[in-house]
């Protein structure tokens, strides 16, 4: 992907959004826009940590700088989120012009993306992941189920029937066998037999 400013158009951002109003989760985007040709992924894009981060960067980049020209125009907002970036519609407030956002500053200076290292971004997913630990031992979420779901790539409405599709699916996608990942099978039947077992 080019690391140009406007690698990808807001025409075709916001066209996707408008197609799935209820939000769609980050990964599923990226998917999106990799089918319809808009963006080519590199086939490690997932698994390596640098190439990841890059490609979220980008995205996140863009997403922020669309939220900008749809307030801007009154056309509209987003909702900003791994998990959900959402299409809103415009609500006139001064209130989110004084708000400090500091995502929107981070993912809106390209440094941050051209000067952050391996071991910075190590840093951070650590941080991130204790920081997870923290929120979910207060939380009266099941965050491991969450986290099945998310390795399934399923939504908390999957049915037993959806689980068990979505297992088959990744478990011939990572099996040994064709080059896929021991550990990822392991963390797939992990996931199945959390979710089934509920």
């Amino acid at each position: 992907m080019s690391q140009t400013e406007n690698w990808l158009s807001s025409k075709i951002l916001l066209s996707v959004l408008q197609q799935h109003p209820e939000g769609i989760r980050e990964h599923a985007l990226l998917m999106w826009l990799q089918k319809h040709n808009h963006i080519q992924l590199e086939p490690d894009g997932f698994h390596d940590t640098m190439k990841l981060f890059r490609i979220h960067f980008l995205l996140f980049h863009r997403l922020y700088q669309l939220k900008d020209e749809l307030h801007a125009t009154q056309q509209g907002s987003l909702n900003i989120h791994t998990l959900s970036i959402r299409f809103l519609p415009y609500k006139e407030s001064t209130a989110a012009l004084v708000m400090e956002d500091p995502l929107r500053a981070y993912y809106l200076d390209f440094n941050n993306l051209k000067d952050t290292t391996e071991k910075e971004l190590d840093e951070m997913l650590a941080s991130f992941w204790t920081s997870l630990g923290r929120f979910e031992s207060k939380s009266n979420l099941c965050p491991k189920r969450q986290q099945a779901l998310d390795l399934l790539e399923l939504d908390s409405s999957a049915t037993d029937k959806e689980v068990k599709r979505a297992w088959r699916r990744l478990a011939m996608k990572h099996h040994p066998d064709r080059g896929g990942d021991e550990e990822q099978i392991k963390a797939l039947n992990h996931a199945v037999s959390l979710l089934l077992s509920r």
